[in-house]
Parts: C-alpha cells; structure tokens; sequence
C-alpha cells in the first residue's frame, strides 16, 4: 500500500494501478473512495476483497463530466430521468437506472440497475479523464465500520487488512459530508434509497417534482 502527495506523477502512477487492475484510494466530493476499472472483472473482486463485502451489494460507476454527455452508453434514459441527470449531475448523488449497453456483464449480473456518479471534485475528474474511462467506486473503509476523510484516516482503516487498496492518493475532505445521496428515478419523481449531503427539500427545489424518502 503506497501513500503519494497529489502532483502530476501520482496521477500518472494511479492510472498506471488502474490499468493493472489495482484500486486506487482517493478523495472525492463526499469522503475518500476506492476506485478500480469497472472493465476489469479482478479490479471488483478486489475492491469487495478490500472492503470486506460479498458480491451481492453493487457498487457505483463513476464517470468524468466529459462522459455525462455520453450518458446513454451507461444508462437506458427516458425523458424524465434525462431530466434528472442534466438537473443533478455532476454532484454528490448517486442515480439509479436501467443498465446500457457498455455496463460489462461481470457487473453484478443480478440487477438490471447501475448507480451512476459524476463527482463535483477536481481531483476525481482529473483521474476520470487521465484514466480515459469510467470506474467503479466505493467508499474507502471496510464495510460496517466508519467513513474515511483523510489519506491517514484510510490508511489507518486499512494498513492491518490482508486486503489493502494499491495506492492512496493523499488528501482532506474537509466537508466531512456524508456518501452521496442515492436516489431511484421514478416514473414522475424520484426517491431517496440512501440520505446523503443532498436533502430531499434540496431535491425539490433542484427539480421542481416531488421527493419521496
């Protein structure tokens, strides 16, 4: 597990671990993620391996701002949820939709969904678009145990783990907000599955329909 200072070589040195299938720690716009190549079957398994986690609980795929406009490759999108994603993305939620076409069939192959999200963070877009594709991404902390927020708070969750991310890019969320909020997009509005940084009056304002929690 190696800790590097965010410059130009780390960023160079984590697309490098991505491409090989490793999973790279980092901060987001929420607190600190763990991100692997969502087209690498071996790059889920060892996020689930890092986490602890079994493969039944999906994880979300994460996209550069630039991929937003190719929406339709990662999500089958209506009218309304075209909506909703123009509305809410990028920001610190997570959109559930009906899988398109280039969501691999490794990505567990149980539910017809994918969580989708475009952080609002310089630092993720950046290894978004050095990486040239989308990522699966999850907290950086085992599962049931609390979220991270700095590089020495996710090298401390992990540094006694058997399983430990390749590489931690240093940083501080310093908003110390919550995961993203998730939502399910419904056929006139959405739902909250998970509460997050955006509140549910936040939402409605945001998109003008009703809420439900």
């Amino acid at each position: 597990m190696k800790i590097l200072p965010l410059n130009p070589g780390t960023l160079k040195e984590a697309v490098s671990v991505l491409k090989q299938g490793g999973v790279v720690a980092h901060p987001t716009d929420t607190c600190f993620g763990l991100a692997g190549d969502l087209m690498n079957p071996e790059a889920l398994k060892k996020i689930q391996a890092i986490k602890g986690r079994d493969g039944g609980k999906p994880m979300s795929v994460m996209i550069s701002v630039l991929e937003q406009l190719k929406m339709k490759r990662y999500a089958k999108l209506d009218e309304f949820s075209s909506f909703v994603t123009l509305k809410l993305l990028p920001g610190a939620v997570t959109i559930l939709l009906p899988k398109g076409p280039t969501i691999p069939a490794h990505y567990f192959p149980e539910t017809p969904l994918v969580g989708l999200r475009v952080p609002l963070h310089d630092l993720t877009q950046d290894l978004l678009r050095a990486f040239g594709g989308p990522l699966i991404t999850t907290s950086a902390n085992r599962s049931g145990e609390p979220l991270c927020f700095t590089h020495e708070e996710a090298e401390a969750a992990f540094r006694k783990q058997t399983h430990q991310p390749d590489l931690i890019i240093e940083g501080v969320v310093n908003s110390r907000k919550s995961a993203s909020t998730v939502l399910s997009v419904e056929k006139d509005h959405v739902r909250i599955l998970r509460p997050g940084p955006i509140t549910a009056s936040q939402l409605e304002i945001i998109l003008g329909v009703p809420v439900k929690e």
